[in-house]
């Protein structure tokens, strides 16, 4: 296994971890944008020490920072804030397996519009990968209309994340120094839009949403962020999305384990099939 995809399937890990500690904060008094904001500011003064310790240049040019700028916002706080936001109306295994339609978006997008060469190998990976996803989908459950759309637009919004991150060359900055840069205009953003909407409030958070919005913030941006910034790099867009949806089974598994949400025999059937994808991405590269 090649060292890129090392790196997505742990950056898919980490990322499955998140929504479980998510759901926990939300108990404890944090709601959907003041989490964003931890999320997105705690971590900024280890970056900013890290980066210092390692003499990295901070200096951007005007292109970089318009770039930064507006994968930060679209690709980040938009689809951040959405899918937490859809935690509050259906299950964590449900928004992260809904979250999970760019895979399909990645690929559709990179070969009408980049003209990516697609193998079959890797059509048949993203075909077994989408059937698994929608399997994971209870239709009997009467899911919250709000929460499905939030997690649907945030998988589409996440797909502008890759495609760009991949096609404008942001992806070959120093990984410290781009997600110091991008976390410093989300949690900025987060600040201005909870200011205007009133909804950012530190007020009445228990200590364990405290520590967890801390641990979401710590290993996503210090450990999935730039792992998967490293996946795209070695690999592409289209591959990140297909190996990246390892994360709805390791959020399902932990739900089950953590927060005593089922699953079902289509749940399995469709945990399977994306594995059987991530497998046939890999081996016929």
């Amino acid at each position: 296994m090649t060292k890129g995809k090392i790196c997505l399937i742990l950056s898919a890990l980490i990322y499955g971890g998140a929504p479980i500690l998510a759901k926990i904060a939300y108990k404890g008094g944090i709601n959907e944008m003041t989490l964003t904001f931890l999320r997105t500011s705690l971590t900024l003064p280890l970056l900013f020490i890290y980066i210092l310790f390692r003499r990295k240049p901070l200096h951007l040019t005007k292109k970089q920072f318009m770039k930064i700028t507006v994968l930060g916002v679209v690709g980040g706080t938009f689809a951040m804030l959405s899918l937490y936001s859809s935690y509050n109306y259906i299950s964590t295994g449900l928004a992260t397996t809904l979250h999970f339609i760019y895979p399909l978006v990645i690929v559709i997008v990179s070969a009408l519009i980049y003209r990516e060469k697609m193998s079959g190998a890797k059509l048949i990976s993203v075909m077994l990968v989408t059937t698994g996803i929608f399997l994971f989908v209870d239709l009997t459950n009467r899911a919250d209309t709000v929460g499905v759309i939030l997690a649907i637009l945030s998988g589409i919004l996440y797909s502008f994340y890759v495609i760009y991150l991949d096609r404008s060359g942001l992806d070959k900055m120093d990984y410290a120094v781009l997600t110091f840069y991008l976390l410093t205009i989300m949690s900025g953003g987060t600040l201005i839009f909870g200011g205007l909407t009133d909804s950012i409030t530190l007020a009445g958070i228990s200590p364990s949403a405290w520590v967890c919005a801390a641990t979401i913030s710590i290993v996503v941006s210090l450990g999935a962020v730039p792992l998967f910034q490293a996946g795209v790099r070695y690999e592409g867009a289209s591959t990140a999305g297909i190996i990246s949806a390892v994360e709805p089974i390791t959020t399902l598994i932990l739900g089950m384990v953590f927060l005593n949400e089922s699953m079902d025999f289509a749940q399995y059937l469709g945990g399977a099939l994306i594995i059987a994808g991530v497998v046939i991405a890999e081996k016929y590269r």
